[in-house]
């Protein structure tokens, strides 16, 4: 591991050094990500929501966004949204960064595999991240929500950040290119406690991995973005 970031240390100073002697790059507005959401995801119907002023405010105003909450026949809800940057880097972020801001508490992260309906299988982050909401008056209680995103690119998908900085500048320096990269949110809290018979933790993030195997063939564009199941 201490060898692997030793090698990824080296090539992140290279590409910084060879940036600053060519840090002009064309920028291409093709991406590898549809912003056309599905209606419907299996057994969920999905109703589009509002992008928040803040959003608004803060990001860029060429950064698209696409924003559906989906529900199931009974009443289960899992939120997807895809934001997908323009012209400047600064549309796109690691959502661990924002959370804080909206009362979230990070409690682990992991990247971990997805299995999708067409055999790709595809890395994605897992945070889990908890927050204290009013129950009744006078009482909080933790709520615990799942919370799974990953990068996409032209031709390639990730899960990491760094990765994600570190691609775009190698393709600035050697193919003098900037692309455009999109980042996919699929979350959904555990209700179990909350209401009587609702899915626990293990549970819910079992549904969220089966909605991304069925939404994310769709969402990304490129067919080698995620690897291919031997």
């Amino acid at each position: 591991m201490i060898a692997r970031a030793g090698v990824v240390l080296l090539l992140a100073a290279a590409v910084f050094f060879l940036t600053r002697r060519n840090p002009g790059a064309e920028i291409r507005m093709e991406s590898g990500v549809n912003m056309k959401l599905p209606d419907l995801v299996g057994s969920f119907q999905g109703k589009g929501t509002e992008v928040s002023e803040s959003e608004r405010v803060i990001l860029p105003t060429d950064t698209e966004f696409a924003k559906i909450l989906y529900t199931s026949v009974g009443g289960e809800q899992i939120n997807c949204q895809v934001v997908l940057s323009g012209g400047e880097k600064r549309s796109i972020h690691r959502p661990e960064t924002c959370l804080p801001a909206q009362g979230w508490t990070k409690k682990s992260s992991q990247a971990i595999p997805v299995k999708l309906d067409d055999g790709r299988t595809l890395e994605v982050m897992k945070l889990v991240i908890g927050r204290p909401v009013e129950v009744r008056p006078g009482e909080r209680k933790e709520l615990t929500s799942i919370f799974l995103y990953w990068f996409i690119g032209k031709d390639v998908t990730t899960p990491y950040h760094w990765y994600r900085i570190l691609h775009t500048d190698w393709d600035r320096v050697v193919h003098g290119v900037s692309h455009r990269w999109a980042y996919v949110i699929v979350s959904a809290p555990v209700l179990d406690g909350f209401v009587p018979g609702a899915k626990n933790q293990e549970q819910t993030l079992e549904a969220l991995k089966k909605f991304i195997g069925e939404i994310a063939p769709e969402i990304i564009v490129s067919k080698v973005g995620a690897r291919a199941e031997r």
